[in-house]
């Protein structure tokens, strides 16, 4: 068996407070290699959560966190996936990157942007379709938060055949069960280990001054979509997976083969 001990850290992001955000993503780093952790999942934006606007100090200040915890991270062979903002445009994407063990990475662009609190007017959105990364737990491919809804999106997961499907996120109540429901639906579905990490806190996001209240969740799901460990109070969570697992369930129940049988496989030409 391939075991692999992965976490997350839903912990609660400080809009703008990038060195007291950086210092809570460092201390994961600590605990997570410690416990001898290959890979680490952080919230959403945890440099600077959501903000109205992104000023080019806030920017390079989370530039520099991404290369504090990526030199900490590369430092205990550990692999760590968040997302921050991104890009060389006036308005910045919400990217995914993988920081650390196998390197520097910025595969993805969040795509579907959530439009009951504007995102849109904050940031730019991505055009192309998440990728896999290879590091040294395996391959990974990663999502952001509102993308989780759409199969359309995640079902790179399994086109890419990846060994892990991470979502990282600030999904408030009380669409907290929803999260659950789809980051299981998402497991079972592509037939892959799924780490999903929510933050937790209190936020008033998208400029209208509501106040969103945030779970503290972080989820480990297998392939068959069952719910391996969690926590739900902002804590590290730890967990112990078996990626020769996925292979089994996949053998077994053909998904992959099957829709391309019928003609279903993304690129396909429909009939």
């Amino acid at each position: 068996m391939t075991r692999s001990k992965i976490a997350a850290y839903p912990f609660d992001v400080r809009p703008g407070q990038v060195a007291s955000n950086l210092q809570e993503a460092l201390s994961a780093v600590e605990q997570a290699s410690g416990a001898g952790a290959s890979l680490l999942a952080l919230p959403e934006k945890w440099p600077t959560s959501f903000l109205d606007s992104y000023s080019p100090e806030i920017r390079r200040e989370s530039e520099a966190a991404l290369g504090t915890v990526h030199d900490a991270a590369s430092k205990c062979d550990l692999t760590v996936i968040g997302s921050a903002p991104g890009g060389d445009s006036p308005k910045p994407s919400n990217e995914l990157h993988l920081l650390g063990a196998g390197g520097s990475h910025r595969p993805y662009r969040k795509r579907m942007l959530f439009s009951p609190t504007g995102e849109g007017r904050q940031v730019e959105r991505g055009e192309a379709m998440p990728l896999a990364v290879e590091t040294p737990v395996g391959k990974v491919l990663g999502v952001v938060c509102y993308d989780l809804r759409f199969p359309e999106i995640c079902r790179a997961a399994m086109t890419a055949q990846a060994d892990i499907f991470v979502c990282v996120a600030q999904w408030p109540w009380p669409r907290v069960p929803v999260f659950e429901l789809m980051s299981r639906a998402r497991a079972a579905e592509n037939q892959v280990w799924t780490l999903s990490c929510n933050r937790a806190g209190e936020a008033s996001l998208g400029g209208k001054g509501e106040v969103m209240r945030f779970p503290g969740m972080a989820l480990c799901i297998d392939p068959l979509g069952e719910v391996s460990a969690r926590v739900d109070d902002g804590q590290l969570l730890l967990a112990e997976i078996d990626l020769d697992m996925a292979s089994k369930v996949r053998k077994s129940v053909p998904l992959a083969r099957d829709l391309e049988r019928a003609g279903l496989w993304p690129g396909q030409p429909l009939s």
